[in-house]
């Protein structure tokens, strides 16, 4: 990431601030104006013009130059000049994905079915370019500026909750490293589920909760996003709007049919229950829920359109999970279920790290040590994960708990620490009391006499906890957690690292010519200047200074994908 001289943040090929609003154009930002606009349009119409702007941004190779083909085909003249016209403005984004789920989720609640005012109309389409300016201006009101930067004081928690829409929402360069990481991800978290739970078949549970195995969902989910994929940037950028092409039909053999329509059941939605979802997930705005919910729209028992490939492909892992979950809600088996969802998570993680070092010269090699305990029995494990080297030890506390939507998009502070005192507080303590525990007592599988530096980390499931801000606040309260306690510490302790469960995959090929603590020094180096700065934030700059393909996901990835493909081709489609 960087900030450039109009102080926008840049994250990869994505501008994300500050968009062009309603106010810079010589209009008022207003919810009601907005509202109005958005009644005259017709609803099917719009809708599929948003689905098909929206998967643009996934399908782009080149944002800056398919944003301005956007506003060429939907800024009115006086529009284009006045951006055209100013530094300040020329360059800079009206479209983009935030915008365009808010639009999503308004038309879906005032469009109107009977309209005949479609985007085919060049009045029509300046209206829509309109209804992005507002939209910006309204979210750049609720925003922190981010020409003003987080304090690093009380102040600037306060900032930190807003932060989360701000990047929940932004375009990375393609979406299909994401899905291959949600699935062989999944796939994993399954299969040691599976091997740890002795009281319920995982397989079994899912078919009678939905009619379908698991290799049904996910080969079903995949085959759509397959579909949305195989479109162009240039086919997606056509000007007949909408294209007929872009809808998906279920009808595709009669093996499949009802398969898909057990799927699509449970994540789509028909045009005539729109508006009473819509209205329902009000409270909550920037969470866009009705389509995380329902991903596609049914416009007819064989037309369906995908709003947001993104939230089509998180199906695969969370989806899965959600379900299994309600499924065993008032089950003797619940509990279990829950308690299991820590243990596999930190397995997982253990296991990527390992794999990491394994692939180390010799001379440099570090030693991952899972669930490492102290030598009295009174004493619980140190952390889930220690890695330690010639005179560094690495603590590693897992939580695999997700946010909810209220910490994540209510906006306020309060909200926020609620939502994390469960899970990355918790870790925090634990960190701390680690710590002072290895001043007087010694572990099992570690020589700490040799050691001179200690790094805490988190490793966290909610990519939420990559939001700018995040590991300065964490790393804050590990501080304060450290000075609550008694011990004289004899280290070097470092500074809170908080990564998410994608950091670590993106990683793991960069640990065989450079120790983890390495990796950490570089990162402290960048967080002691820039406080701001995420441990996401490192690791993408690796990949974006010298790609390195994950070898051993590359392979899980290709298994599954094999699987899938010999799927669809039983059943009689290539």
């Amino acid at each position: 990431m960087n900030i450039n001289q109009r102080k926008q943040i840049v994250i990869e090929n994505m501008v994300i601030s500050p968009l062009i609003s309603a106010e810079e154009l010589g209009y008022t930002s207003s919810e009601e104006e907005l509202s109005r606009i958005l009644r005259t349009f017709n609803c099917e119409n719009i809708l599929v013009t948003l689905a098909r702007i929206n998967l643009l941004f996934y399908r782009s190779q080149n944002l800056p130059a398919d944003e301005r083909i956007l506003k060429e085909a939907f800024c009115s003249p006086v529009q284009l000049d006045a951006i055209d016209a100013s530094p300040d403005l020329r360059g800079r984004f009206i479209f983009n994905r935030y915008a365009t789920l808010r639009l999503l989720t308004e038309s879906a609640r005032l469009s109107d079915v009977n309209s005949t005012r479609t985007l085919d109309k060049v009045d029509a389409r300046n209206a829509l370019a309109k209804c992005y300016l507002h939209a910006n201006g309204l979210f750049d009101k609720a925003s922190p500026k981010f020409n003003s930067p987080l304090t690093t004081d009380e102040s600037g928690k306060e900032f930190l909750p807003r932060l989360i829409p701000s990047l929940e929402y932004v375009m990375h360069s393609s979406p299909a490293p994401q899905v291959k990481k949600l699935l062989v991800r999944s796939e994993a978290l399954l299969a040691r589920l599976q091997a740890k739970s002795s009281d319920f078949d995982v397989n079994e549970i899912f078919t009678h909760a939905t009619g379908l195995t698991l290799q049904d969902y996910q080969c079903l989910i995949l085959g759509i996003f397959a579909f949305y994929w195989n479109f162009s940037p240039r086919e997606i950028r056509r000007q007949d709007w909408p294209d007929k092409s872009l809808f998906f039909s279920p009808k595709t053999s009669q093996v499949l049919t009802p398969l898909y329509d057990k799927l699509l059941g449970r994540v789509s939605i028909s045009i005539d229950k729109l508006a009473v979802k819509a209205e329902e997930t009000k409270s909550l705005p920037n969470e866009f829920r009705l389509w995380r919910e329902y991903p596609l729209i049914k416009i007819s028992d064989d037309r369906f359109i995908c709003v947001d490939v993104g939230f089509l492909v998180e199906k695969l892992q969370f989806g899965v999970f959600w379900i299994l979950r309600q499924y065993l809600r008032d089950s003797k088996d619940a509990g279990k279920f829950e308690q299991l969802r820590g243990p596999i998570f930190t397995d997982y993680a253990a296991t990527i790290i390992s794999r990491g070092i394994s692939a180390q010269s010799l001379s440099s090699r570090e030693t991952c040590v899972p669930n490492p305990k102290f030598d009295r029995k009174r004493e619980p494990e140190v952390t889930d994960i220690a890695v330690y080297g010639r005179d560094t030890l690495i603590l590693v506390e897992c939580k695999a708990s997700v946010l909810s939507a209220k910490a994540k998009f209510s906006g306020g502070f309060r909200e926020f620490r609620n939502g994390i005192e469960p899970n990355a507080l918790k870790g925090i303590e634990q960190l701390a009391n680690a710590i002072e525990s290895l001043g007087t007592t010694r572990v099992k599988e570690i020589d700490t006499s040799k050691v001179r530096k200690i790094y805490p980390i988190l490793v966290l499931f909610d990519h939420a906890f990559s939001s700018l801000g995040m590991n300065w606040f964490l790393d804050s309260e590990f501080h304060k957690a450290r000075r609550r306690k008694t011990s004289q510490e004899h280290w070097e302790i470092m500074p809170l690292a908080v990564l998410t469960i994608a950091d670590l995959e993106n990683l793991e090929p960069y640990l065989r010519d450079k120790p983890f603590y390495a990796h950490l020094d570089e990162w402290i180096a960048l967080f002691r200047d820039h406080y701001s700065e995420s441990f996401n934030l490192y690791v993408s700059s690796l990949l974006q200074r010298n790609f390195r393909e994950n070898s051993f996901m590359n392979r899980e990835f290709e298994r599954v994908s094999t699987d899938g493909l010999e799927y669809f081709a039983k059943r009689g489609l290539e």
